[in-house]
Formats: structure tokens, sequence, C-alpha cells
């Protein structure tokens, strides 16, 4: 598992069986988890956001924006360079 720091928040990213995510998490009293996932197979993103003890609520990111080579590398390319327009 990686992390890095984007504007002073840590991102994780692990791997799944669909694929790979990216998460972190707001500097809130009650914080906002997030993550990014890439679906390998589909080659699509999806967005997702919980306040505890709530659910999941996931969107399928814009696929022109949010497009790669179909790569692990490809994909972490467009989520480190797009990373920072996502609510943190």
């Amino acid at each position: 598992m990686a992390t890095w720091d984007v504007d002073g928040r840590q991102v994780r990213e692990s791997s799944r069986r669909s694929g790979a995510v990216w998460t972190w998490q707001s500097a809130s009293a009650e914080p906002i988890e997030y993550e990014i996932e890439w679906v390998q197979e589909k080659d699509i993103f999806l967005y997702g956001t919980r306040v505890r003890p709530g659910g999941w609520n996931v969107s399928r990111l814009d696929p022109a924006v949010w497009t790669n080579d179909g790569t692990i590398e490809g994909a972490r390319e467009v989520v480190e360079r797009r990373l920072r327009t996502m609510p943190r």
C-alpha cells in the first residue's frame, strides 16, 4: 500500500480484486471519508463518500476527464493529476 500527501491530506493507495482504490478523509470533527476506485475490467473510475456510521454514496466519474490507458500505472497517473480537484 502506497501513501502520499496531497495538500496536507494523506492519500492511501491499495489494491482490490476489481483494480485499485485511493482513500483519504477530511480534517473535521466528523470526518468525511472519500475514495476513488478504478475498476480495471471496465476501465472506469468511481467516486465514493461516507460519513460514519452511514454507508457509501458512489457515482461514476466523467469518463471524458477520468480516462487512462487501462493499466494500474495509467490509473495512478490520472488519480495523482486529478486528485487536487477533489474535495478534502
